[in-house]
């Protein structure tokens, strides 16, 4: 179920740039171990918990602005390496083959509707 939703989500989502700042989803079809980042005061990287720990999607978190990369082992033999760029008006990840990009958009600081007040209940 949760692999569908993630599929539909991934195949409407052509974009592979967020703005800065902004948390990014890596998944794959395969097991990544061993993460390797080049420079960790410019992202971290981590893997996605889930209730099924397949242990195929990691979750990457822009800390400051630059170039860095990191490697995963997927499946415990093919070694890939993503390519990042952090700028002031977005954060870039290069695509590998055989993965899917996904930005995450952070809610907003403010909506712009209001609630209505809940009617008054008359005591009669």
């Amino acid at each position: 179920m949760i692999r569908k939703f993630l599929a539909v989500l991934i195949i409407t989502l052509f974009v592979q740039t967020a703005y800065a700042m902004e948390d990014c989803i890596i998944s794959t079809d395969g097991k990544l171990t061993d993460i390797s980042i080049e420079h960790n005061d410019i992202i971290d990287v981590y893997p996605l918990i889930t209730i099924m720990n397949e242990k195929n999607t990691l979750i990457v978190h822009p800390l400051k602005e630059g170039k860095t990369s990191f490697s995963v082992l997927k499946n415990g033999r093919d070694k890939k390496t993503f390519n990042v760029k952090v700028t002031p008006s977005n954060t870039f990840i290069e695509a590998v083959e055989g993965f899917e990009i996904m930005p995450l958009d952070n809610p907003p600081d403010n909506y712009e509707y209001e609630l209505d007040i809940p009617p008054e209940i008359s005591k009669e």
